[in-house]
């Protein structure tokens, strides 16, 4: 096999080969910052995500920062026993997969369980925004009210790219 007579040619090849190399190097040893990639699974990394979504969306100043925080901590250290039970008792619900004679009382009983901690977690939730709300400044009581209308969103079932969603909005 004859090389090509062109040297561009063989030029132009090694230029794309090492463009290519280098592009796929950057994919493979860049460490992704969004969902999906490593480090999405460790605990408290998508809360974090979000507390830092509320401190940016509502450009709050150090002090409000600092009481966004601790409230935030307050609320997780509330949430997480009830997120615990929430979890022992959907187990327990979809246990009732592998008894045979499950009856329907038995499903409801174990829903209503589930029903219980919801529903604790959901006031646990709105006090805590409550809360955040009050550490607003007037002038930020308007994008808070936005920013979250798109967290209830983000936290329903169904909310696939909404199209008035901000977080899709980069």
């Amino acid at each position: 096999m004859r090389p090509p007579r062109q040297k561009w040619l063989l030029v132009l090849v090694a230029i794309l080969l090492i463009t290519n190399i280098a592009t796929l190097s950057i994919y493979w040893f860049k460490k992704p910052d969004h969902e999906g990639g490593p480090g999405h699974g460790e605990p408290g990394n998508r809360e974090k995500r979000f507390g830092q979504f509320m401190v940016d969306q509502l450009k709050f100043d150090t002090v409000q920062e600092a009481a966004y925080w601790k409230l935030r901590d307050s609320m997780m250290a509330i949430q997480k026993p009830v997120m615990d039970s929430m979890r022992s008792s959907k187990k327990r619900f979809f246990d009732l997969l592998n008894e045979p004679g499950a009856t329907d009382s038995m499903l409801t009983a174990r829903s209503n369980e589930i029903a219980i901690m919801q529903k604790k977690l959901d006031s646990v939730t709105f006090r805590h925004f409550q809360k955040v709300r009050a550490i607003c400044r007037p002038d930020q009581l308007q994008k808070f009210d936005t920013v979250i209308k798109e967290i209830v969103n983000r936290m329903t079932p169904f909310r696939r790219n909404r199209p008035d969603s901000t977080f899709n909005k980069k």
